[in-house]
């Protein structure tokens, strides 16, 4: 109880005996202060004095807070089952995952062995190699953070575990208090004379700041730990979704390579004949562009030169002669276009040489790859084999939900914690 209500009685008006209407009471109890008698009238609540009428009240708004923080309560209690229940479903996905990829790294290992037995002269600028590795990297980080994530897990289902005996304490604690407070608002007559304690003891009691203080924090405390949990579940679940999709993009990448790896060494040879022919023909055919444009700057040039040399002629006449008659004028424009067209093929004439040279350095390159392609073919047929002989689970599913498989009715959670 509050220290600030003060329990005193109102004095009532002019010394007289108030006579109760309700005959079936044993007998009203006088209480005299001073020289004022009082009446205590039983259930009629109009002449009930009014330090009683307030405490009545503070039971029944008592009764009611209390009521209402014990449903928060069971909310909380609820929804800690239910991500205590989606944690334990992530767990057994993630510890499924993590067996799976401790296999696929044995089997990578064991590619990667199979490369390396070409010795170094079958590994330099070996793709497969490269792609290999890289897939037995990424897997063993895979299982790295897997194994990380799964620890994350346990503590994150302990901490929930934790805070729901807490819950479950305070909610049963919350029961035990509604029921005393509903025998103070309704108590029983025939036992009020052994209710109370034969004993007196001292009761350990707490401030209602601190009874208030306490129901907000361990509800904030579960609501912070349920977020945090279904955060941290929301997080896993694309760390998985992208890892997954990491892995398999180089798992393709590795299977594409091999099989372009073992086509090239079949057709290696003409392949590349056939590509250094199309470069032959290709510098063949910028050769030929090339004279052409040499000839076409060498004709632009020649009629420029013939322009200029009647124009200087047509500037010799004259005095009055000197006229900017229709010779002067189309000599002029047609000296104008020759120099435009001169400047306009000197760049054709630059980058058809870039392109040339650039045919040249791509032929040589051919050339040396013409020697390169025909051996490694029984090890190259070896590691894909071993490389296939396992594939992933592709289709394992990595959705999780915040929702539970199963939804009790408020009125079946509350039998249960009771």
């Amino acid at each position: 109880m509050r220290s600030e209500v003060s329990l005193s009685l109102p004095v009532l008006s002019s010394n007289r005996i108030l006579v109760s209407h309700r005959p079936q009471l044993q007998r009203n109890r006088l209480l005299k202060l001073g020289e004022e008698t009082i009446c205590s009238l039983g259930d009629d609540i109009s002449r009930i004095p009014s330090a009683t009428r307030s405490t009545m009240r503070h039971l029944s708004s008592r009764h009611t807070e209390v009521s209402q923080w014990r449903s928060h309560i069971s909310e909380s209690i609820a929804r800690v089952d239910r991500e205590i229940t989606a944690v334990e479903q992530v767990k057994d996905l993630a510890e499924g995952v993590l067996q799976e990829k401790q296999v696929y790294s044995q089997l990578m290992r064991d590619c990667v062995s199979i490369r390396n037995s070409l010795g170094s002269v079958g590994q330099r600028q070996d793709r497969v190699l490269s792609e290999l590795k890289n897939e037995e990297q990424l897997t063993g980080e895979f299982r790295e953070t897997l194994q990380r994530q799964i620890c994350f897990l346990l503590e994150k289902r302990g901490s929930l575990k934790g805070i729901r005996a807490q819950l479950l304490a305070d909610f049963r604690d919350k029961g035990e208090a509604i029921k005393l407070t509903t025998k103070c608002i309704v108590p029983d007559v025939n036992a009020l004379s052994s209710s109370f304690p034969a004993t007196h003891y001292k009761p350990n009691y707490v401030s209602y700041d601190n009874w208030l203080s306490h129901c907000r924090e361990l509800r904030q405390a579960a609501d912070n730990l349920i977020n945090d949990s279904s955060s941290f579940r929301g997080n896993l679940r694309f760390t998985l979704a992208n890892l997954k999709n990491t892995q398999e993009r180089q798992r393709r990448c590795t299977v594409d390579t091999q099989r372009k790896k073992i086509n090239d060494l079949t057709r290696a040879q003409d392949t590349l004949i056939w590509e250094r022919q199309q470069i032959r023909d290709e510098i063949s055919d910028l050769t030929t562009d090339r004279h052409k444009v040499a000839c076409q700057i060498q004709n632009c040039d020649s009629k420029l030169h013939r322009a200029t040399h009647r124009l200087d002629i047509l500037h010799q006449r004259p005095r009055r002669e000197l006229c900017l008659d229709q010779p002067l004028f189309s000599l002029t424009l047609e000296k104008r276009d020759l120099e435009s067209m001169a400047a306009g093929l000197c760049p054709i004439m630059r980058r058809s040489q870039r392109d040339l040279e650039v045919a040249h350095r791509h032929l040589m390159i051919l050339e040396d790859k013409l020697a390169k392609h025909f051996s490694h073919m029984e090890v190259e047929q070896r590691c894909q084999k071993l490389h296939q002989s396992f594939l992933p689970a592709l289709d394992t599913s990595v959705i999780l939900t915040n929702k539970p498989r199963f939804s009790p009715d408020s009125s079946s959670l509350l039998s249960y914690l009771q």
